[in-house]
């Protein structure tokens, strides 16, 4: 099997290294591309906070921005790389990337949440293991 190109899901948490550079050494030894993938989540924004919408938005677009980055910066320094933010549910969006971009693989993390918080919560990495028709690579991080 060959991978042509690796879409790497990263979000802000020190973990989005692990992951690049799990990405990374998966695209040195196929000779793949690289992109980035990055989401703004608008329904992890609380209603009662005094900034609007819009600018809490913004400044996790700033975040995420920098975030991206550093990882860039820090780990893929020489090796060219295409980078995604994007709006939206989170899993929904990965999928749709990888498949705007035509990725052959996703890698992505999971926090392993059990009980309480992962009913609460969710899994965007569950929702994205259910959904994809893609290959994937699921490592566990720790936030």
């Amino acid at each position: 099997m060959e991978f042509h190109k690796i879409l790497i899901a990263i979000d802000s948490n020190p973990s989005a290294e692990l992951l690049a550079l799990s990405g990374l050494q998966l695209a040195k030894q196929f000779n793949s591309e690289i992109a980035l993938v990055s989401i703004i989540d608008p329904e992890g924004i609380p209603d009662n906070d005094p900034p609007t919408t819009r600018e809490l938005e913004d400044m996790m677009e700033h975040n995420i921005n920098r975030s991206q980055l550093n990882v860039i910066e820090k780990i893929f320094k020489d090796f060219p790389i295409k980078s995604f933010v994007e709006k939206g549910i989170p899993s929904k969006v990965i999928l749709e990337t990888a498949d705007k971009w035509g990725a052959d693989i996703i890698v992505m993390g999971t926090h392993s949440r059990k009980g309480l918080p992962h009913l609460l919560l969710g899994s965007v990495a569950e929702n994205v293991i259910r959904h994809s028709k893609k290959t994937l690579i699921i490592i566990p991080v720790s936030n």
